[in-house]
């Protein structure tokens, strides 16, 4: 019976969205409006060529105007992020490159300045928590307390990833870092026109690869530590009587560093495929793009990193399980505990751009986005073979949305105004059961769930860009949000044997609710350059979101939905040193920035080790500290990253169960972060041979004590890792047709295979028995690790 329900469980049959058909000809038929504008245009202009890169470019700076002159690819540039009032990071196919060719999205992204990054995997495929200047995204579930989850946003190519009901995006959304061009930071709100609806900590935006105006294309393969293999390419056609387009697309797979004693190794996949097609025309253009992508993975679980009493199968007779006796990187049999954690994301979406005149601008952005996710768990800790014995949980999410907008560009301002809506469908469904006691994930025997949250998100802004000398703007703006929600328990419909047999066991314990929220939200930045490469800037902002809802109790399931919004009121101030071309400063920019997020009005809720609920906790936690950010073409073929922050982070206020934690550090917000690189080209033989190396560190970090619900000032310790990299790229043109040259290339992560633990938690002992309470449960980073990748370009 496990066998057969093993399988079909992996090969489970994705379930369609509500209202698909509808909305999927909703979107074609504003995609024909769009078709008919272009047809009305004439004169279809060319974009700017762009030349090879040569030993001394930078790819990021120098591929930038080839992308057709894309407002996507332009964000990427040093000038963008120079002459803004917001603090901004922009991590370039260089320090992506840091993460490994395996690495993901998330591992990408620890290398900006305040990110901080755990996991219980190393590629695009596992899930990961992630930290902006301590505010968190990314949900790994791996400690009761969620502070703060949420509250940043996340967009592709400037489309909105995180699921409005949860507050939630998954890293295996975007699990191959091969289909970017870059990511985009913004540390804070930002500006009214570029916030969506949980900007409170800042906003991540993933920009592809763009259509080019040159034809090309790439493939790179790779293979490495732990039967790892990977493959991404891309094939761009471009400028065809203005219309050009990019496929783009990557798949891999690996076994984890972690492996139990009867040899499961916790496999896991990735894939991700990408089109976009842009049409340019005399004052505008068209866009429209697809995107899908999967990353599944096994999950171990934590181990405890000392041993008082903590077995493999929870039974006093087998052998102790700890990272002190049975390894650093043990894990529990399959036959015991194991978890397949996937993450599935598909979107559609049409932009326009159409200047109406010399002034005024049309924009208008319309998008469908359908995320799932599936937990298949079993656990049989302790050999009791319980009732809950299996989880099949496959929550999904629908949103469709559109986002339309003017601007006007006068003597001495810059004025946008517009607004979005979005309507999404949010079904919680999840099912425990043991087929021993008659239970199938039909019809669960223990506690099961299927709730509805439809939301509605509007959202209406003007900004003004003011600019009363050139090397001055200052930008007020002020925005209206409007948070609806209908909540409807559908347990006793959707699971009605079960209900008929065991109604006590629906997690929807309340009736249908409703809610509505509106606020004000005003913003402000400013950009002041005295001198040419000096720019001191500062910005605040306001931003609210709905707490976070679903899961197995809370908010409408368990708690009346009595509540506040959450908000975010947050400082940045800073500088920035840029140099075009200066005595060991070629595309040279220095940040410095100060930041102050006071984060008021948190719902925390609580969960035990298998996603019950058990209650929850009022927050207020502020967040203060210091980012720095480097990087530099110190000479035409050495060029250096370093990126740095300081920070401290306390609940000014945080309750639960009538028990004040006030002054505490927030959990898992390191205490610093810092990582250095430095990439050095030089001529071979008539090749270009590249040595890499960079460091990367993680300082000290408080607990979360899952035995209170609360923070704790019990620290993990820092850790670093050191690596390497060698490429070699051997030209070919002249010898095959169309091939520019080929890459070859090796990437040492860890080359000091040093033992860490990337996450760490205080248990009750819910996990891993009663012996386990009270003991400090851990997620060990990845030790050496060694891959090696072909790449050829066309």
């Amino acid at each position: 019976m496990k066998a057969s329900l093993d399988q079909k469980a992996y090969h489970y049959a994705k379930q369609k969205p509500l209202s698909l058909r509808t909305l999927t000809i909703a979107l074609l038929a504003t995609g024909l409006f769009h078709s008919g504008a272009l047809l009305a245009a004439d004169n279809v202009t060319a974009a700017t060529n762009s030349s090879p890169i040569s030993i001394g470019e930078v790819s990021a700076t120098s591929t930038a105007d080839s992308y057709l002159g894309s407002q996507e690819a332009q964000s990427l540039t040093q000038s963008n992020n120079f002459q803004s009032g917001q603090s901004i990071k922009i991590l370039n196919k260089e320090q992506i490159a840091a993460a490994g060719p395996l690495g993901g999205s998330a591992q990408a992204l620890s290398y900006a300045p305040g990110v901080g990054v755990s996991s219980y995997g190393n590629t695009g495929a596992t899930k990961n928590s992630i930290s902006i200047n301590g505010i968190k995204q990314g949900w790994g579930g791996f400690s009761g307390g969620q502070i703060d989850d949420g509250s940043l946003s996340v967009t592709f190519d400037g489309v909105p990833m995180v699921d409005p009901s949860t507050g939630l995006w998954q890293s295996p959304q975007v699990p191959q870092t091969g289909i970017l061009q870059g990511i985009g930071i913004t540390y804070g709100p930002g500006n009214p026109e570029d916030r969506w609806y949980n900007n409170i900590g800042g906003q991540i935006n993933f920009v592809p690869l763009q259509p080019t105006a040159k034809p090309g294309g790439d493939i790179k393969l790779t293979y490495g530590s732990y039967d790892a293999k990977n493959i991404v390419f891309n094939i761009r056609t471009g400028n065809i009587d203005g219309w050009s387009t990019i496929i783009a697309g990557g798949a891999g797979s690996s076994h984890s560093y972690r492996t139990s004693p009867d040899g499961f190794d916790n496999p896991s996949y990735s894939y991700a495929w990408f089109f976009k097609t842009r049409k340019s025309f005399q004052n505008g253009d068209f866009a429209f793009g697809a995107y899908l992508a999967k990353g599944a993975g096994y999950r171990p679980v934590p181990i405890p990193v000392t041993n008082e009493g903590v077995t493999f199968d929870g039974t006093p007779n087998s052998a102790n399980y700890s990272q002190s006796t049975s390894g650093f990187y043990s894990s529990l049999p399959y036959n015991v505990w194991y978890k397949q954690d996937s993450n599935s994301t598909w979107l559609l979406y049409s932009k326009l751009n159409v200047d109406l005149d010399q002034s005024w601008s049309l924009h208008n952005l319309i998008w469908y986005r359908y995320g799932h996710r599936l937990h298949f768990h079993y656990n049989n800790y302790g050999l009791s073979s319980p009732a809950n014995l299996y989880e099949y949980n496959n929550p999904h999410d629908a949103v469709y949305g559109d986002k339309i907008y003017l601007t006007a560009k006068l003597p001495f301002n810059t004025i946008s105004f517009g607004g979005y809506f979005l309507n999404s469908h949010y079904n919680t469904r999840n099912a425990f059961y043991n087929p021993a006691d008659g239970g199938t994930r039909f019809v669960p025997n223990a506690k099961y769930r299927s709730d509805y949250f439809d939301q509605t998100d509007l959202a209406a802004f003007f900004q003004d860009q003011i600019t009363p000398m050139s090397n001055l703007h200052i930008t007020p703006g002020v925005r209206v949000v409007n948070f609806q929600t209908n909540y409807t328990p559908a347990g006793q419909s959707d699971f009605a044997q079960a209900y008929a047999l065991y109604p006590q066991n629906d997690q929807g314990k309340l009736p249908a609710a409703n809610t509505s929220f509106t606020q004000v939200e005003p913003s402000v930045d400013f950009n002041w350059r005295p001198i040419p490469w000096l720019a001191v800037f500062a910005s605040y902002a306001q931003a609210f979101k709905e707490p976070t809802v679903g899961g197995g109790g809370g908010l409408y399931q368990k708690i009346s939905p009595i509540y506040k919004l959450e908000k975010g009121a947050d400082y940045n101030a800073g500088i920035k040193i840029h140099f075009d071309n200066a005595a060991f400063l070629h595309h040279f920019l220095f940040t410095a920035s100060f930041y102050h997020l006071h984060y008021s009005n948190q719902y925390i809720p609580l969960y035990d080790s298998n996603g019950n609920y058990i209650g929850d906790a009022n927050g207020d936690s502020i967040y203060q500290g210091v980012n720095l950010a480097l990087e530099d073409n110190i000479l035409y073929n050495l060029s250096a990253f370093l990126n740095a922050n300081f920070e401290k982070a306390v609940f000014d206020h945080y309750v639960t169960g009538g028990v004040s934690y006030d002054g505490l550090p927030v959990s898992n917000v390191p205490n610093k972060t810092f990582n250095i690189g430095l990439n050095y080209r030089v001529p071979v033989a008539g090749t270009v041979l590249e040595p890499r190396i960079w460091y990367q560190y993680v300082g000290a970090q408080a607990l979360f004590n899952n035995n209170t619900g609360a923070p704790s000032s019990q620290k993990m310790p820092s850790y670093g890792t050191l690596n390497l990299g060698l490429d070699l790229k051997v030209p070919t043109q002249g010898t095959l047709p169309m091939l520019k040259h080929v890459d070859a290339s090796l990437t040492f992560l860890n080359i000091t295979n040093n033992h860490y633990n990337e996450f760490e938690y205080i248990s009750s002992g819910g996990l891993l028995g009663g012996n386990s309470q009270g003991q400090v449960l851990a997620l060990p980073g990845a030790p050496f690790t060694v891959y090696g990748s072909i790449s050829a370009h066309f």
